[in-house]
Order: structure tokens, then sequence, then C-alpha cells
């Protein structure tokens, strides 16, 4: 393959891709539709991780590596995305400046407190991750364990401990450990990160200063502040608090990230989230154009990619779009369905704010809601014009 020479981003840019099927809503996924690495624009990047490996006792399984049921009907067999390291080594080929990293997790994975809680499960666990990395040349692990301990509210079906606030620790040191001998074998750096709720609770259960020490990077999942599971709408990832949120004044990306930096992560440390879908209800109150109102019902409850946002709402004519000043943040409203959504405006004042605070950089969820790049392709204008 001939090589063409890419530039590529100067702080960190981090993007989540899914090993399932493309698409909005169930029956879109029911198509086995997978991308590929000529969708993939990877001189916009400096990583990409996929989405997600899974837990089987201390091993860690692809899910979509086999063939699967289908979303709507399990009578429908979605084919195994065969090719999917196929397309990585291309990528890697293409862009070789591109790191890629294995996910492992997710929201309501389950196994990781039964792997971090002996000393012999996480030794069967990190020789597993090692054995991933050697034979798909990858360049390092990502843990997304929601949640250690689990939060105060509940809610996610998955085994936790209490003990998993110290064995989470002991986890990613004797990772950090395992990876760095192993770099040494294979002459070339490995990367652990994990990604990190934008919450008090997780500040205040774990030692963050300890996962500081042993990660290369936290990423704070700065959005799904509101969605199906609210009473009111509101915003996916806004910037700023409104104090009009009905919601105890709300939460924001600010207020995550000032209460990460007051616990004593390092700025550069940190990579700041945001989300490449919307969020959407239907039979929403026309009052303040549908901010923070009632609602019928969800709609999208797994997200509505930026792709579909873009060619059935953003030219549709009914919907206006509305800013939230105080927010900084959009949103979309017909008199019926409202979405809240991040777009280059947003991303703009988020930008701005990463320069500000020092941050690291980005973090992405997920690139196969954008597969025209739009979104990232703005995020790189704008880093020559804030860097």
């Amino acid at each position: 393959m001939e090589l063409t020479k890419y530039s590529f981003p100067r702080i960190p840019i981090v993007s989540y891709i899914r090993t399932w099927p493309i698409g909005s809503e169930p029956v879109d996924m029911d198509q086995g539709r997978r991308w590929n690495a000529d969708q993939i624009k990877g001189d916009l990047l400096t990583t990409l991780n996929l989405a997600f490996g899974l837990l089987d006792g201390n091993k860690i399984y692809i899910r979509d590596l086999q063939d699967r049921p289908g979303f709507t009907d399990e009578n429908i067999i979605i084919p195994a995305f065969d090719r999917l390291f196929d397309e990585v080594a291309i990528l890697k080929e293409r862009y070789p400046h591109l790191k890629v990293n294995l996910s492992v997790g997710g929201y309501g994975a389950d196994g990781f407190s039964d792997v971090a809680i002996s000393a012999n499960n996480r030794a069967d666990f990190i020789a597993n991750v090692l054995e991933w990395i050697g034979t798909y040349n990858l360049d390092g692990i990502d843990l997304d364990w929601e949640y250690p301990v689990g939060p105060p509210e509940g809610g996610l079906p998955i085994v936790t401990r209490p003990e998993d606030a110290e064995t989470y620790v002991l986890l990613l040191q004797e990772l950090r450990i395992a990876l760095d001998a192993f770099a040494g074998i294979q002459g070339r750096p490995l990367t652990l990160t994990v990604a990190v709720p934008a919450s008090l609770w997780f500040i205040d259960t774990i030692d963050v200063m300890a996962v500081q020490t042993e990660v290369d990077y936290l990423k704070l999942m700065g959005f799904d502040y509101y969605g199906g599971w609210s009473k009111t709408t509101g915003h996916l990832a806004n910037l700023y608090n409104n104090p009009n949120d009905p919601n105890g004044g709300g939460w924001s990306t600010d207020q995550a990230v000032t209460a990460f930096l007051k616990a004593g992560i390092k700025p550069e440390k940190l990579l700041m989230g945001v989300p490449f879908y919307a969020r959407a209800w239907r039979g929403v109150s026309p009052d303040n154009n549908g901010l923070f109102q009632r609602y019928k019902a969800a709609a999208y409850p797994d997200g509505l990619s930026y792709t579909d946002l873009k060619t059935k709402f953003l030219t549709d004519p009914s919907f206006t779009r509305y800013w939230d000043d105080i927010a900084k943040a959009p949103f979309l409203f017909n008199g019926d369905l409202w979405i809240t959504y991040e777009d280059v405006e947003s991303l703009t004042y988020k930008m701005e704010y990463i320069r500000e605070k020092g941050l690291a950089g980005l973090m992405v969820w997920e690139y196969a809601h954008d597969l025209n790049a739009e979104l990232l392709r703005a995020l790189n204008s704008l880093l020559k014009e804030e860097y």
C-alpha cells in the first residue's frame, strides 16, 4: 500500500467506535451494516478505541466477532463482524500515527468486580489483555467499568462490592506494570486509560489520585446528563449549568471538570468527553420552547446519531434550532419532538474551555454516529484556531 502523508491533531482526540451494527434504532441495526477502514478519517484522530470487549470469567471476548441474534427479532441472524481486525490493520497501515486500543466494558457490562477481587483473577485477566494486544497489534487497553462499587442510586444489573474501591486501583496498578514490561518486549509504548463518570460520587468513592498515577488519561464521560430516564427534557452535554434547571440546577461538564481538578487530577491527564449523538422526547410541553418540560415518551432510547439528526431533522423546516446561551447548548423543537445534541457552536465553546483549563484533549462517543466526520472536521479546524 502506498502511504499518503497526513497531518494529525496536535492534542489527543480519542474516539470510541462500536463493534455492533450501525444505526440509531434497533430496526436499523438489524440490517447488520458495519463500518470499514475507508469510512474512518484517521488523520482527524490520534486514537481509536474499539468498543467493546466483554468479560467471560477472566477472559475478554467481543460479542460481534460471532453471529448474533437481531435486536428486534431473535430469529434474525446478524452475521459476525469477521473483518473487524482486517479493517484495523488497514487503518494502522494507512495512518501510522493512529493508535488503536481495545476498550473493555461499557454500560451494563458485568464481570469486573469478580476479575478484580483476587490476585489470581487479575493476573489471568492481565495475561489475556497482553494476548489481545500482541495478537492484533493493538496499542493499549481502555477500561470502561461502569461502575466500581456502583453509584448510590443503583440500578445497574452488574455485580459490585464495597471492595471494588480498592481492587479497581489494584487492577490498574498491576495492569500498568504488565503493560510497561510488555512494551519493552514489543519495542513500542502501550497505553492504559479509563472512562470515568462526570459525577461527584466517583471522586468520593475511588482514590482518583491513585488512578491518575497509573493511567495515561482519564476520559470524562461528559454526556447523558439528561435522557429518557429523566423527569423532564434537558441538555445532553451542556458545558455550564443553567440555574433554571428544575433538577437542582442540573449538572454540567464544567462542574464535573472542576470537581476532578479540585480532587487533584492534573488537567493534562483529563480528556473531555463529547457526544456525537442526540437524545429526544415526544409529546413535550411547548413552554420555554420545550426546555426543562414534561414529556409523554422518550424517543430514540439508544441515541440518535448525528448523521441521522442532520438528514432527518436539521434540514426539516418544521424544526426550530434554539440556543441556551447560559448552558452553551443547542436544541431542536417542532412543538412535539424535542432534541438535545452537540454541534459546531457548542464544540467551539468546549474547545476554548479545554485550552483555557489546560486539559489534555477530547474523547468522542462515538465515530459511527458521524461517519461523514462533519463534527470531527470542525474539531480539527477549531484546533488550528485554538492551538
